[in-house]
């Protein structure tokens, strides 16, 4: 059956993706090395120097101190893995993109690895040696995990560059070595060593390496180097695949341990591997430190791999790719969205490590299988050879367990429940502790019995207590238990046990599970942890905190579980949001001293800075000095304009540095000086030191964005909108707007916006903006095309859903009710539903079909093939855009093919070129055309074949009219504009296929829809072409195959072609791998449908709109309606002032309101007042209270989007009125509280 999902259809006007882009790190933003380019000698060298080795070392400083791994057999899921079985697992991966690695950022889209607990060493491919983000460092020790640097030397004979570098290691001084990898906190340096040479320079390395083991030994427990195992003893590579006499020394012995080897592919065969647990035993090495390698990106082993490791106590390491990893890589494999990308990526991580259920309680069984995809289901995971590792176990009287379930970024930031910045952020740094398991979902406590069906849980980043994130748990069951976290922490009498969460729909009885150790199967007391029960009111708006102090019953034991029981759950939906242990008040910490600080960028997303300060400490010079040495949890990041009241909570960090991006200003207020500021937060989270702040400095000249954009994304024939500059402070330009014929139909001088509503014609408008557009060299009036920038869509395909009515019991304003009685919602729309023609979203998996099949029987003959093309993204690289080629020869081959294309989003350049022959260094035939895609835009694509007496050459057409040439090359050869010259290729394979959006090495796979796929035996000419654009005329000359997608795919997920006479199947494919370095077979996979071109005609796509109504506390029941009407009715059990809220969505979008105000009169006694008690207005700037009664109130008010502007705490006597005053003109939200119960929520415009 096909999938079958909402999805936004991006039409209208197009948007540019600049106005989307949040700020983030630039390369000059923060200093890697001394001098760029430097390697590990020299970073060595200017550390023992100048004490330093840049003047943004802090970034680059672990202040965590790596925490230390227990092993409890009573908690592991399997009970039969000990010290000598349990596999280690390094990861030899880049992390994150390679231009930020783990440096804090601007940008939500960022890696947050967080299943530390199967991995035993992060080798970060993508960290020069020597020199690694702290943030990375920071999160892996609070997990016991390494980390480590890499030296990526290329293969072969070593080059003069590192040939000169690892001779300059050898030599390094030992203890200065030792003592900068102690100071910055790595634990290890790692080679990629495939090279050959013959002057002993991996000699003196290794015994340098040796050197530093024994130095680091007593320092720091998990310090471990790693050694690619090519380069033998000797200098010379190799492809060994096992420890053996030639490599014995580069492993060494237990006296002299150099290097854990990290394998070659070829290890899979049960001689091998007990071959070299053999020889490491002889060695007094424990073989747990050799690691068989897994080629992540090319599928090694390709055969016989995962089931042997069941038989040999070897590690895993993983390896994949050079510059980003391979669970992150391709990560937009569900869709492009930010959010969709993050789930993807947390999806395939958590199936990888936990297995295929994600629960390591039943995995699947093993297979040689080698997949990291979202759908991975069948994976046995590495949990099948490794227990969730732990560090839970410290004194809790040096520090308190606090986790907040935060992974490290978010799309807003909270602290403490509290909304205090909307901008999207990273830092991985800030991870807290995590769930040991990822997730042990069973019926019976410590045990292995999974329901078919049951509860579930994920990370989500609608909501946090502290930072971007928490843990979601939802589901129904009669009896399940989650666990949560292996501890081992001595409690005693008074220790105060903290669990938050927040209910927002369903019920059930939860609980808190605790079990010592000894006896971890029997929970103490667990009716006394009582945390949610069945009757218990929803509240979707607070954390709900429980708090239990440790007595006789759990003092003096070691906790071993940590966990939660989940009774009689129906439909529950929780947020968990802090699990804490704390033993005593902590210390107030000293005030960091700010030793630098700077403003960086200011644009219209606001101001970037960075601030470097240090701690006071008693440590030596040199010595490392960790957080927990200075009574420091984390450090919060302050900004503040000139002339506004109250600072900016920007984020958190555990580095001595802070980065600071899109700092929001009042572009109102006449000052635009900034000063940044931090205070330190004490290790129980409850005080922290005064905020140290800069002095107010001037932001940097303002970055003026050029970007243009249009106020509505579907536009229907003679409907109003706008397009304008995203950036107020743009200065005005000249707008013109053409049709397809290049007829202006609209235009403006002189402005920064302008309205159009007179387009009655179905097509693509061209826009064109003269106007300045600023760089970095300059400003200057260029006139700027946008490229179809507005398209017009007939009605008859449906609209943006617009709610034009929203009452309620018939009325538009506020209305008063009791409890429990009905109360009647209604609106209506304008005309949204339609029908249009249906296309095939790729996702990154490509439309294939033969080339014999369509009429070609080599690659030197004439032909066309035209499609309609919408991306939904386009990544910062290349994307393929139709290849010829056979995917089961061998490597190359099988990524060249006989003819490839691909476009270049950053140069806005389609390329297309033809090989001559199968050879190497063959030439090739590269025409180049100036094309503009643009995310959410139909286009309509033609490439034509021209036959000649020399060869052939290629044409391209975009929405039936020639595309621009740009150049060309061949052969030596090469010219502006279109090429003169033809390929007289020979490429060819008889089992060639046509691959569109399919992608291949260093080129991505489109992500984005299809429709309307043609493949001529001809060349079309300009005036066919033009013709055929929008056409769906099935027996046209020489039309060889026609797929429209209006039907559905047969049982094996092809279409069949509808061109008259014609059968050719094709269909959406993935790659099965093969045996050999980039082969494998084309398999079809289920389509996805989604909405087609609305340019061509079509009815298999139906526009519907629904309607969704939400509230706080309220029950929705008899909900009906379309695009035009519809109606609820709610009812509240409780009294108070309630909004509802409507969207009505469909495939274009959706429109949402809400009404303002339900008042129930409190008439049920359960913990309201009613809101007569206090009445609340706006007078010109000022919010007026009067308050009936005298008391302790609190005022807070809160902008639209959550950010708390006002809060005042006023004693008032009976009868008084209280004033708040608003800076500014908006909406905003007046919660008033009294003696800390909440009177009244209403919402107010300051005019």
């Amino acid at each position: 059956m096909a999938s079958k999902k909402l999805q936004l259809l991006m039409l209208g006007c197009l948007v540019s993706p600049a106005i989307l882009q949040a700020q983030s790190l630039k390369e000059n933003y923060i200093q890697w090395q001394n001098n760029k380019g430097d390697k590990l000698s020299a970073t060595v060298d200017a550390w023992n120097r100048n004490g330093k080795v840049s003047e943004d070392d802090n970034f680059f400083i672990s202040r965590v101190k790596p925490k230390t791994r227990f092993r409890n057999q009573n908690t592991q899921v399997l009970k039969d893995l000990n010290d000598t079985n349990d596999k280690r697992l390094v990861a030899w991966i880049p992390f994150n993109n390679p231009e930020t690695n783990a440096l804090p950022d601007g940008i939500f889209d960022s890696e947050v690895f967080s299943l530390w607990s199967y991995v035993s060493h992060w080798g970060d491919w993508t960290a020069p040696l020597g020199r690694i983000p702290a943030a990375l460092m920071d999160v892996a020790h609070k997990n016991g995990v390494a980390v480590s640097s890499a030296g990526t030397v290329p293969f072969g004979s070593l080059g003069p560059e590192w040939n000169m570098e690892l001779r300059a290691i050898g030599n390094l001084n030992g203890q200065k070595l030792a003592d900068f990898l102690y100071y910055f906190g790595q634990d290890g340096l790692g080679y990629n060593s495939e090279w050959s040479e013959w002057n002993r320079i991996t000699q003196k390395l290794r015994d340098k390496h040796i050197e530093v083991n024994k130095l680091m030994e007593s320092k720091n427990p998990i310090f471990e180097n790693l050694w690619y195992d090519l380069t033998q003893d000797n200098g010379r590579n190799s492809f060994k695949n096992k420890l053996d006499d030639q490599n014995k020394l580069n492993f060494g012995d237990n006296e002299n341990k150099a290097f854990s080897l990290f394998l070659n592919y070829n290890w899979n065969s049960d001689w091998v591997l007990q071959s070299s647990v053999e020889y490491a035993k002889t060695l007094n090495r424990d073989p747990l430190y050799l690691y068989a390698g897994v080629n992540m990106q090319g599928g090694e082993p390709r055969q016989n791999s995962w089931p042997l490791l069941k038989k040999h106590n070897i590690s895993i390491g993983l390896w994949g790719a050079h510059s980003k990893n391979m669970f992150w890589e391709s990560r937009n494999e569900k869709g492009s969205s930010e959010e969709t990308m993050q789930r993807s990526y947390m999806l395939r991580t958590e199936r990888y490590f936990t297995g295929g259920t994600r629960n390591p309680a039943n995995t699947p069984e093993v297979t040689s299988a080698m997949k990291y995809n979202v759908d991975n289901k069948d994976w046995h995971g590495m949990s099948t050879w490794m227990t969730a590792k732990s560090t839970l176990s410290w004194n809790l009287s040096e520090e308190p367990f606090i986790t907040y379930f935060n992974l490290g970024n978010g799309k807003f930031f909270n602290w403490k429940g509290e909304r205090k910045n909307n901008n999207p952020w990273y830092n991985v740094g800030v991870q807290d502790y995590l769930p040991t398991w990822r997730w042990w979902f069973t019926t019976d406590l410590l045990g292995r019995t999974v329901p078919e069906t049951g509860l579930d849980a994920e990370f989500t980043w609608d909501d946090a207590y502290v930072g971007g994130s928490c843990v979601r748990v939802f589901g129904t069951h009669a009896n399940e238990y989650l666990h949560l976290f292996k501890t081992q922490y001595a409690l005693q009498a008074g220790d105060v046990i903290t669990f938050r969460y927040k209910h927002l729909s369903g019920s059930g009885d939860v609980k808190l599970v605790l079990t010592a150790k000894g006896s971890e199967t029997s929970p103490i007391n667990e009716n006394a942890f009582t945390l949610l029960t069945r009757d218990q009111a929803i509240d979707d708006e607070h954390w709900v905190e429980k708090t239990f102090t440790v007595g006789s019953e759990l003092a003096g034991k070691d906790l071993a579980l940590i966990a939660l029981h989940f009774e009689n759950t129906n439909n529950i939906n929780m947020y968990l949001g802090e699990c804490s242990i704390v033993r005593t008040a902590a210390r107030t910490p000293e005030t960091p001293t700010i030793t630098s600080s700077k403003l960086l960028a200011f644009s219209k997303s606001g101001v970037d800075g960075k601030l470097i300060f240090e701690m006071a400490n008693t440590k030596n010079p040199g010595e490392p000095c960790y957080n927990s040495d200075v009574h420091v949890s984390v450090f919060k990041l302050w900004a503040q304009q000139e002339g506004e009241a109250n600072p900016t909570l920007m984020g958190i960090t555990t580095s001595w540095a802070g980065m600071f991006y899109s700092i929001p200003l009042n572009l109102s207020n006449s000052s635009t000086k900034v000063r940044l500021g931090v205070s330190a937060v004490s290790l129980d989270m409850k005080n922290e030191s005064p905020i140290a702040w800069t002095n107010y400095e001037q932001a940097p000249a303002y970055a003026y964005n050029d970007a243009v954009h249009c106020n509505k994304t579907i536009i229907k024939p003679n409907e109003e909108f706008k397009i304008g500059y995203v950036d107020p402070r743009h200065s005005g330009a000249n707008w013109t707007l053409k049709n397809s014929d290049g007829q202006t139909v609209a235009s403006s001088n002189g402005t920064t916006e302008f309205t159009v509503n007179n387009l009655s014609a179905v097509g693509n408008y061209d826009l064109e903006v003269t106007g300045e557009v600023h760089s970095e060299t300059g400003v200057q009036t260029t006139t700027r095309t946008f490229k179809a920038f507005v398209q017009i869509t007939g009605n008859e395909t449906g609209a943006l859903p617009q709610i034009e009515t929203l009452t309620a019991n018939g009325s538009t304003s506020t209305i008063n009710v009791q409890a429990n009685e009905a109360v009647t919602m209604a609106y209506t729309g304008r005309p949204a539903d339609g029908k249009l023609s249906r296309g095939v979203n790729l996702k990154e998996k490509g439309f294939v079909f033969k080339a014999t099949e369509v009429g070609l029987t080599s690659n030197n003959q004439e032909w066309s093939m035209s499609f309609w093309l919408k991306f939904n993204s386009l990544p910062s690289g290349g994307i393929q855009i139709l290849d010829l080629r056979h995917q089961y020869t061998s490597w190359p081959q099988n990524n060249w093919g006989s003819i490839w294309s691909g476009y270049d989003p950053a140069n806005k350049v389609l390329s297309f070129t033809i090989r001559d022959t199968r050879n190497n260094g063959s030439p090739e035939h590269t025409q180049n055309w100036s094309v503009e895609f643009e995310p959410g835009v139909w286009s309509h694509v033609t490439i034509t074949m021209e036959k000649g007496t020399r060869g052939v050459r290629e044409h391209l057409f975009i929405n039936g009219k020639p595309a621009t040439a740009k150049d060309w090359r061949y052969n030596g050869l090469s010219g502006r504009g279109y090429t003169t010259e033809f390929s007289p290729t020979t490429t060819w394979w008889d089992e060639n296929n046509f691959m569109l959006g399919f992608g291949r090495a260093g080129q991505a796979a489109i992500d984005g829809v299809i429709d309307d796929v043609k493949f001529f035996s001809k060349q079309l000419n300009e005036t066919e072409v033009a013709s055929n654009y929008r056409s769906t005329e099935k027996n046209t000359a020489n039309m060889t195959a026609y797929w429209d997608f209006e039907q559905n795919a047969d049982g094996n997920n092809k279409f069949a072609s509808v061109a008259n006479g014609t059968t050719v199947k094709g269909y959406r494919a993935e790659l099965e791998t093969g045996a050999g370095e980039g082969q494998g077979s084309l398999v079809p996979v289920e389509p996805i449908y989604e909405a087609g071109s609305p340019f061509v005609a079509g009815e298999a796509f139906t526009v519907e709109t629904k309607a969704t109504w939400k509230t706080r506390k309220g029950s929705f029941t008899d909900m009906v309606g379309n695009d035009r009407q519809g109606s609820a009715k709610v009812t509240y059990p409780t009294g108070g002032d309630y909004e509802v809220t409507l969207t009505l969505e469909n495939s274009y979008g959706k429109d949402q309101r809400t009404f303002q105000v339900i008042h129930i009169d409190a008439t049920t006694g359960i913990n309201e007042t009613t809101t007569e008690e206090v009445k609340a207005y706006t007078v010109n700037d000022d919010i007026l209270v009067e308050c009936a009664q005298a008391g302790a109130y609190t005022f807070e008010v809160y902008s639209i989007d959550g950010m708390q502007v006002l809060k005042n705490n006023v004693n008032v006597a009976t009868g008084n009125t209280v004033r708040l005053h608003l800076a500014n003109s908006g909406v905003y939200i007046l919660k008033v509280k009294k003696e800390g119960k909440t009177l009244r929520t209403v919402k107010l415009i300051r005019k």
